[in-house]
């Protein structure tokens, strides 16, 4: 059990049981922008990560060093390859409200890689992460002896600073969504 971070299979995007992308088209044509039409299945392995270690480090971080509506850049449940400002509030269910909100990729990506070099990200994160890469990750680094002995920010911060500069980049990679469950 817990919260993970999960590609969006191509198939799931236009179910018509959850209508998530018919509701984000409504909501990026209101923006003047086109739709969203994700990539075919990438023939990759998906990203999947858990959300594990403790984020108020992470969230204070965000608050001391971001701009504005960045620092609220991590607070999504549907993260999308596709540049606007803000948050976009569908009234679609989400695994733990009754609306789902969508973030811009670019924006976070933005974000993050300033974090990252706030931060100090280590070398050793995994580039293209899948199947828990990065959390697995973590856990090594973050057992007796590991690498995170050596990290100057604190190893949630480090840890949600990879998983969310990892996710913005996966998702403008592969034309993309991912989302929280």
């Amino acid at each position: 059990m817990g919260v993970y971070i999960t590609q969006v299979a191509f198939e799931d995007w236009n179910d018509p049981l959850i209508q998530r992308g018919s509701a984000l088209d409504l909501a990026l044509a209101e923006r003047g922008l086109p739709p969203y039409v994700p990539a075919p299945r990438p023939t990759r392995r998906m990203f999947e990560e858990k959300l594990f270690p403790p984020m108020s480090g992470f969230g204070e971080l965000c608050d001391q060093e971001l701009p504005g509506d960045q620092r609220r850049c991590f607070d999504w449940n549907v993260l999308v390859p596709v540049d606007f400002d803000g948050p976009i509030g569908l009234p679609i269910p989400s695994s733990y409200a009754d609306t789902t909100t969508v973030r811009s990729a670019q924006r976070l990506l933005e974000a993050m890689r300033a974090l990252a070099d706030q931060v100090g990200l280590p070398g050793s994160v995994p580039a293209e992460p899948t199947d828990m890469a990065l959390t697995a990750w973590f856990v090594k680094a973050t057992e007796p002896g590991g690498e995170a002995s050596r990290w100057q920010a604190a190893p949630a911060v480090v840890f949600y600073t990879a998983l969310f500069l990892r996710a913005a980049e996966r998702v403008i990679r592969h034309n993309c969504a991912l989302s929280v469950s």
